[in-house]
C-alpha cells in the first residue's frame, strides 16, 4: 500500500487530484449560481457538472501515464528518473492552498451570504417553470361592502388578460379564490398551487378617485419583483387601461414575450359600465360555485349586465355558460330551450368579439351537448375546432379542457379524456368539475376505488357543495351499496333546494318497496319544472300500472327533449310489458334515432340499453336477423364496460344472453355478477329485476329463483339499515364505512 502511495505521488496523480478537485469546486459553484442567470436549462447545468466530473477521471489517467519535462510531454516509462533533479514544491503548494482558501471562500459566499438562494430566485424567474403566476383576490379598501365586488372585477380581468399570454401560466380564478381572507403565507400558496410568483392587490375607491396597489412577489423569497401603485379617475376606461398596462409590467417582469395579438388583446375595454362590471364579476362567482341556487342568481346578473351594458361580449358567454350548466346539473331548464338561449347568446358573445376564448369554449359547450342527442360526427368535430380556438386564444382556460375530455369519450378514449381533465387540474388546482368527472372515468376503467377516493377528496375539500355527495351516491349505487348511498343523497339534499338531487335516492327507495317516496319526489317539483309533467306516468309505472303509464304519456300536450329521456325508456318498458312490440319499438326509435334504420342501426354506449330493448321487440316480432344485429354490436361494447360502478354493465350481458335464448349462458352470467357484487337493475333501469321483461324466460328455472331471492335478501338487510338510520336521524355509520376517519367529523355536523 505505501508502495502505491509512493508512485501516486511521484508520478504526481495525488497533487493534479488536488489541483483539479478545488478547480472543479470553484468552477461548478460559480455555475450554479451565474447559469440559470442568464437563462440556461437546467439540463445544460447536469451536462457541465458532469463533464467537469468526468475531466476529473481522465487528468488522473493522463497523469498516471505521461509526465512534463523540459523536453515535452512523455511516457512516465521513458523518464531517467536517476538523472531527475529534486523539484522545489514549495510555491506550487502555495497556489494550492491559495485555491483552497479562493474555493473556500466562494462556497461561503454562495451558501452563507444568500447568493445562491437568489439566484435560483433569479434563475425561476426567467424559466419556464417560473412563468406560473397566481393572482389572488384584490382586497377592497373601501367602506361600502359592495364595493368588493368591483374589486373582485379587477382582480378577474387581470387574471383574464394574463391568462391571454400564452408564456405565462396563470392558475384560474376558482383556485385562487379559495385564498380569500386566509392566513396562509406566500410560499405555502405558491407551493400548493404550483407557482413561482403571486400577485397581490388592493382596490380603493374614493368618489369620483380610485386607487389599484399591485405588487408581484417571488414567493421563493417573499421579495418583490415589481409593485406599483395606479390613481387615476373613476371611470372605466381608466379601470381597463391600468389593468393593461398591469399585464404588460407583469409579462416584462417575467421576461414573458408578448406577440402583437396578444397585445391587442391586453387593450381591449370589454364594458362601459362599472355597474356592469361589477355585477358581471359578482356573477362569475355564483357560476363558480356551481350550486342550484347560485346559477339562479348568476343567471339574474348576467342578465343585468347585459341589460346595462348590450355590448358586453364578457357577459353574453358568462350567461350561456349558466344556462347550459343549469340545464345539465339540474335539469330545471329543458334542453331545447337551454340551447335556444345559450346559442344566441354565444352568437351575440363572438359577434362583438370574435377573439373571446371564453365564447368560443362556451359554444364546444353547447355543441357537446347537441352530440349527447345526436351523437353524430358532424357535431363533435365542430365541438373539437370550437375548444382548440378556444386554448390557441387563452392557454389558461381550465374549462376548455375540462369541457374537451367529453371529445375523448366521444371516441372512448378514456385515458385522454383523463389526460385533459389533468391538465385541467393544473391549470385550476381547486377547480371544481375536474373533481366530479374525473370519478367518472375512472369508474369507466374499472378503478372504483380511485373513483372514491377522488370524490372523497372534493368532499375534503368542498364541504358544502352537494354534487361530490350526490356522486358519492351515485358510485355507491352502482357498486350495489344502496344503504350507504342514501346516507350520501340524504347530506346533499340537506345543502340545496335542488329537487333533482334526490333522483338517485328515491330510485333505491323504490327497490325498497317504498314508492310513496317516489311521489313525494315528483310532487316537490314545481309546476314549471320540466320534470313536473311526466310525474304520473313515472308513479304508474312504478306501480306496475303499465296501461295507466302509456295513458299518461297519451294525456300529455307535447314532449320535451328532458322529458323524452326521462319517460320514453319507461314508456318502451310499459309497452313491452304489455306485448304491444310495435309500440316499444316506436318509443326506442324515437328517442334514439341512430337504431331507426333496419340495415344500419348503430349501437354505442349511450344507446345501449334502448338497443338492447329493441332487439327483443324485434324478435318477438320475428324480425330476427335485426335483432341479431344490434346484439352482436350491443355485445361487444358490454365487453368493454367494468362490471359495477357508475359506468358499470351491471347485467347488460345477461340480458343480452337472455334475449338470444342462451339460458345456461345467461345463468351463469348472472350469477358471475351476483358474485362481483351486483345487487339491483334499478340501479343500472328504470325497473326493478322483477319488472325487467327481457329476462322472462329465465324466470321459471330454480336457479334464477334462488338468486332472485338472494338479492332480496341483501336488499332487505340495507332496507333495514337504512330505516334504522332514518328513525335515528344518524347517518354516521353508513357514511363512515367509505372512510372510517369520516366518522368523527360527521359527528360534530
Amino acid at each position: 500500500m505505501d508502495s502505491l502511495f509512493n508512485e501516486l505521488r511521484r508520478r504526481n496523480v495525488l497533487r493534479l487530484a488536488a489541483t483539479y478537485a478545488l478547480v472543479a469546486w470553484i468552477l461548478i459553484e460559480a455555475g450554479s449560481v451565474l447559469l440559470p442567470t442568464f437563462g440556461v436549462p437546467e439540463w445544460f447545468f447536469r451536462a457541465y457538472a458532469l463533464i467537469i466530473i468526468a475531466g476529473f477521471f481522465v487528468s488522473l489517467i493522463l497523469a498516471w501515464v505521461f509526465e512534463v519535462t523540459p523536453e515535452g510531454v512523455k511516457f512516465d516509462h521513458e523518464i531517467d528518473r536517476s538523472q531527475e533533479l529534486p523539484r522545489n514544491r514549495g510555491k506550487s503548494n502555495t497556489i494550492i492552498i491559495a485555491l483552497l482558501v479562493i474555493a473556500l471562500g466562494v462556497s461561503i459566499s454562495f451558501n452563507v451570504s444568500g447568493i445562491r438562494d437568489q439566484s435560483e430566485t433569479q434563475g425561476v424567474a426567467v424559466s419556464g417553470q417560473a412563468n406560473s403566476i397566481a393572482v389572488l383576490p384584490f382586497t377592497s379598501r373601501s367602506n361600502d361592502p359592495d364595493n368588493q365586488f368591483f374589486a373582485d372585477g379587477i382582480q378577474d380581468d387581470l387574471l383574464t388578460r394574463l391568462a391571454d399570454i400564452e408564456s405565462l401560466r396563470v392558475i384560474s380564478r376558482t383556485s385562487v379564490n379559495e385564498y380569500r381572507d386566509t392566513t396562509k403565507n406566500l410560499r405555502d400558496i405558491a407551493s400548493e398551487l404550483g407557482v413561482a410568483t403571486i400577485v397581490e392587490g388592493a382596490v380603493q375607491r374614493s368618489g369620483d378617485q380610485v386607487r389599484i396597489t399591485v405588487q408581484l412577489i417571488d414567493a421563493a423569497s417573499d421579495e418583490h419583483i415589481w409593485a406599483d401603485t395606479y390613481d387615476r379617475a373613476l371611470t372605466i376606461s381608466n379601470v381597463f387601461q391600468i389593468q393593461s398596462e398591469i399585464s404588460s409590467q407583469i409579462a416584462t417582469a417575467l421576461r414573458a414575450a408578448l406577440t402583437p395579438e396578444e397585445e391587442i388583446r391586453l387593450a381591449v375595454i370589454p364594458t362601459v359600465s362599472i355597474e356592469a362590471f361589477s355585477l358581471y364579476s359578482a356573477a362569475r362567482d355564483n357560476l363558480y360555485l356551481r350550486r342550484f341556487e347560485t346559477l339562479q342568481e348568476a343567471r339574474r346578473q348576467f342578465e343585468q349586465a347585459i341589460e346595462l351594458d348590450a355590448d358586453y361580449a364578457q357577459a353574453y358567454a358568462g350567461l350561456a355558460e349558466t344556462i347550459l350548466v343549469t340545464a345539465t346539473n339540474h335539469a330545471s331548464i329543458d334542453p331545447v330551450e337551454a340551447a335556444e338561449i345559450a346559442g344566441d347568446a354565444i352568437e351575440k358573445a363572438l359577434e362583438l368579439d370574435e377573439n373571446l376564448a371564453e365564447a368560443h369554449a362556451v359554444k364546444g359547450l353547447l355543441q357537446l351537448n347537441k352530440w349527447k342527442v345526436s351523437h353524430d360526427d358532424e357535431t363533435v368535430s365542430a365541438a373539437a375546432v370550437s375548444f382548440a380556438r378556444a386554448k390557441e386564444l387563452n392557454p389558461n382556460l381550465a374549462n376548455a379542457y375540462v369541457w374537451s375530455a367529453t371529445l375523448y369519450e366521444s371516441d372512448g378514449n378514456v385515458d385522454g379524456a383523463i389526460d385533459a381533465l389533468t391538465t385541467a387540474m393544473e391549470i385550476d388546482p381547486l377547480g371544481r368539475i375536474p373533481y366530479l368527472n374525473l370519478p367518472d372515468f375512472y369508474s369507466m376503467r374499472g378503478e372504483n376505488e380511485k373513483a372514491i377516493q377522488l370524490l372523497l377528496k372534493a368532499i375534503d375539500i368542498f364541504p358544502d357543495w352537494p354534487l361530490p355527495y350526490n356522486y358519492m351516491a351515485r358510485q355507491l349505487k352502482g357498486l350495489g351499496r344502496l344503504d350507504e348511498a342514501v346516507a350520501w343523497n340524504v347530506v346533499a339534499q340537506s345543502m340545496t333546494d335542488d329537487p333533482m338531487i334526490s333522483v338517485d335516492a328515491v330510485g333505491i327507495y323504490i327497490e325498497f318497496g317504498d314508492t310513496d317516496r317516489l311521489e313525494a319526489f315528483m310532487q316537490s317539483f314545481g309546476s314549471d319544472h320540466p320534470m313536473y309533467a311526466i310525474g304520473t306516468a313515472f308513479v304508474r309505472f312504478m306501480e306496475n300500472d303499465y296501461e295507466g303509464t302509456v295513458e299518461s304519456f297519451e294525456e300529455l300536450d307535447q314532449l320535451s327533449e328532458a322529458q323524452a329521456q326521462v319517460l320514453y325508456p319507461i314508456l318502451s318498458m310499459a309497452a313491452l310489458k304489455l306485448n304491444e312490440y310495435d309500440k316499444a319499438r316506436e318509443f326506442l326509435t324515437q328517442a334514439n334515432p341512430m337504431l331507426a334504420s333496419d340495415t344500419n342501426a348503430s349501437v354505442n354506449r349511450f344507446n345501449l340499453r334502448a338497443a338492447v330493448m329493441l332487439a327483443y321487440a324485434l324478435r318477438q316480432t320475428n324480425r330476427d336477423r335485426q335483432a341479431s344485429d344490434l346484439l352482436t354490436q350491443a355485445w361487444d361494447i358490454v365487453q368493454q364496460m367494468p362490471r359495477n360502478g357508475a359506468a358499470g354493465r351491471g347485467i347488460r350481458d345477461v340480458q343480452i344472453l337472455a334475449v338470444q335464448g342462451r339460458k345456461d349462458a345467461a345463468l351463469d352470467a348472472l350469477r358471475e355478477a351476483i358474485d362481483a357484487g351486483f345487487v339491483s337493475l334499478m340501479v343500472y333501469d328504470f325497473w326493478t329485476l322483477d319488472q325487467d321483461v327481457l329476462l322472462d324466460n329465465l324466470r321459471d328455472d330454480p336457479r334464477f329463483e334462488a338468486m332472485r331471492l338472494e338479492l332480496h335478501e341483501v336488499i332487505d338487510q340495507m332496507r333495514e339499515n337504512v330505516r334504522q338510520a332514518d328513525e335515528s336521524g344518524d347517518w354516521k355509520d353508513l357514511l363512515g364505512r367509505a372512510r372510517p376517519e369520516l366518522r368523527a367529523a360527521l359527528a360534530r355536523r
